[in-house]
């Protein structure tokens, strides 16, 4: 009896277990302790929990808590190349890029989104179809995304239903696109961070200019707009420099805040506090990642060629 008793308590613990594995999104093992995440492709600060910051790198999917706590979430071994969270603070995410080594998905991914702060993914849109290298999401309206694909029909897509359908826009005259970032309050307008300069397009990418002329000459490779304020944004074009840039009145002028990687490195990816626009993160293509609560005049390392400094 008491061997019955002591099955049937294993059993329903087991159940309990699914039960809370459903709930949750399988986060009883999901989340994974992590020392070394590669190189990161897209940042997002959580829009509810602002010390959180989300990164979609080169292994997967990693949660960063204040700085001090990484964990890796939900499938890993697989590359994001794009990455966005929605800002509607529902934990919804979408993804771009390349399954894992023995993964059986389609390659390239296409769209993927989960809805429970990556610890599940499901197809979306796209599969075999799209690498979006660049994505973006509208904070005036989080059902229009834009990105930028490399693979197949390549060039510019939109949705206007959260990623469920794109329509390819084609290049649009322009050059080798690094980065998108869409207007916080209209979500018609969209910047793109190009080889040649950085853009701007006010008819959801239909046609496209040059947003300031002082950045026409070299490579935009990141942009961010802040999530509250559209006069506010942020730039790094490389080479020739001149690093880390960043505009108060929507791009008509603009101020270097003193940081450049030189001619053997650059920031590939960006994201601001929801809340504070001095406060944002930068990741590079050679894997480091800061932090800057000054507009980016001084800076935290948090990564240094993907390894974590340390867990404070």
């Amino acid at each position: 009896m008491r061997s019955a008793g002591r099955a049937l308590a294993a059993l329903l613990g087991g159940l309990i277990l699914l039960a809370l594995a459903g709930q949750y999104g399988a986060t009883l093992w999901s989340e994974r302790p992590v020392t070394e995440i590669g190189h990161a492709h897209g940042l997002a600060v959580d829009p509810v929990h602002r010390e959180v910051l989300w990164i979609g790198g080169h292994t997967g999917l990693v949660r960063v808590t204040a700085g001090r706590v990484w964990r890796k979430i939900g499938r890993q071994g697989y590359d994001m190349m794009g990455f966005v969270m929605s800002p509607a603070g529902r934990g919804t995410m979408l993804t771009s890029g390349h399954p894992g080594p023995r993964d059986r998905r389609p390659e390239p991914l296409g769209v993927e989104i989960s809805r429970n702060h990556g610890r599940t993914w499901r197809p979306l849109a796209l599969a075999g179809q799209a690498d979006f290298h660049a994505m973006a999401v509208s904070t005036a309206n989080p059902q229009v995304l834009y990105a930028w694909n490399v693979f197949g029909r390549k060039g510019l897509y939109r949705s206007r239903d959260g990623g469920r359908s794109w329509t390819s826009l084609g290049d649009r005259g322009l050059r080798q696109v690094f980065a998108l970032a869409a207007h916080s309050q209209r979500p018609e307008v969209v910047l793109a961070g190009t080889a040649g300069g950085l853009l701007i397009s006010e008819d959801a990418g239909e046609t496209w200019a040059t947003l300031a002329s002082s950045l026409r000459k070299g490579s935009i490779t990141a942009v961010a707009t802040h999530p509250r304020d559209p006069h506010i944004i942020y730039a790094y074009g490389n080479p020739p420099g001149p690093g880390l840039l960043r505009s108060l009145d929507g791009g008509a002028t603009w101020t270097s805040q003193g940081f450049f990687l030189g001619p053997d490195d650059a920031v590939e990816a960006m994201a601001l506090d929801p809340e504070d626009a001095n406060v944002l993160y930068l990741a590079t293509f050679n894997g480091d990642l800061y932090r800057s609560v000054d507009g980016g005049r001084s800076r935290e390392r948090w990564l240094a060629r993907g390894k974590i400094l340390y867990e404070r």
